[in-house]
């Protein structure tokens, strides 16, 4: 039997739920970028949320946008990433890492201008995460209110990896990223340099799963200096991660939150009892919504103090 990085068992036997059908928008390129949109009659808030490495919409995160909406009254958007699922663009691969970050800001705007009242928190799961936090680096970035970070993949630099893990999730062609550097980010950048180790059952089941990204869509993806920039965001978090997630660890995971000093009272950051990487995605609406729910109260509170 083959070793895996993680469990699908718990994400295969769950319950199934109603997937969103997909709709599309257009980027600032021209791509397609495709998106699922999950909303209540009467929504509270709204949730831009992103699929983690190689994933896509419907690989799990209809829980995520279910629970959200028929529980906390927030109308969620779940899109694929470009080169993913429906969404346009060469599989893995974006002509460059500013593209993939002005996708968001798209579709940020969409949002805001089909629910312009709304409070609006961007988040993701794994290297979804990873994507959000590298998109609140970004200069041009559209404002939000929030942040969400579900297990997240925050790169070599944040040493969050397990001590041992049977079966590294990805392989890195480290030359690859050299020659791209090397270049000024000239070249290489559409070379295919971080593979997926996802079991060959799982990717003839799912036949949307990228198997690989290039250079490009990992500098996407991928922060490289995850410190800094926690201790550089400027909206309230919250931060979970799955307490028996098999590739990273909990305790130093969680750590990311004490860098955020300026916005630490007004976030949140723990584990989620009896979840894995990937069974997270069931479970993971509930400290996701009431999180959200506190965050709506706090601004109430403070809208009728003045």
């Amino acid at each position: 039997m083959a070793v895996t990085s993680f469990s699908f068992q718990e994400l295969q036997a769950a319950e199934k739920v109603l997937l969103a059908a997909p709709d599309k928008l257009t980027a600032s390129d021209g791509i397609t970028l495709a998106y699922r949109r999950y909303a209540p009659v009467a929504p509270r808030a709204a949730v831009l949320f992103f699929h983690g490495g190689g994933a896509h919409s419907g690989a799990g995160y209809q829980y995520v946008g279910r629970g959200l909406q028929t529980i906390f009254d927030a109308v969620v958007y779940t899109p694929d990433i470009r080169g993913h699922g429906s969404s346009g663009g060469t599989r893995g691969d974006a002509p460059n890492p500013d593209q993939v970050w002005d996708d968001i800001t798209t579709i940020l705007r969409h949002i805001r201008a089909e629910f312009p009242r709304l409070p609006l928190f961007l988040g993701g799961h794994s290297s979804g995460a990873g994507l959000v936090l590298n998109y609140s680096s970004q200069r041009n970035r559209e404002p939000v209110d929030g942040y969400l970070f579900l297990s997240p993949q925050l790169g070599s630099r944040a040493r969050i990896d397990r001590p041992s893990i049977p079966a590294p999730f990805v392989s890195v062609d480290g030359d690859a990223f050299a020659a791209y550097a090397m270049s000024g980010g000239a070249a290489h950048g559409h070379d295919f340099a971080v593979r997926f180790n996802y079991p060959t059952s799982v990717l003839e089941a799912d036949a949307g799963l990228v198997p690989a990204i290039t250079v490009c869509m990992s500098h996407a993806l991928i922060p490289t200096a995850p410190h800094e920039q926690f201790a550089a965001l400027d909206r309230p978090f919250g931060l979970w991660i799955g307490e028996e997630d098999e590739l990273f660890s909990p305790e130093r995971v969680l750590a990311f939150a004490d860098l955020a000093t300026s916005v630490r009272n007004r976030s949140e950051a723990r584990c989620i009892p009896n979840a894995k990487h990937l069974s997270v995605l069931i479970m993971a609406h509930e400290p996701i919504g009431m999180w959200i729910k506190r965050s709506l109260n706090t601004a109430d509170n403070s809208s009728h103090q003045r």
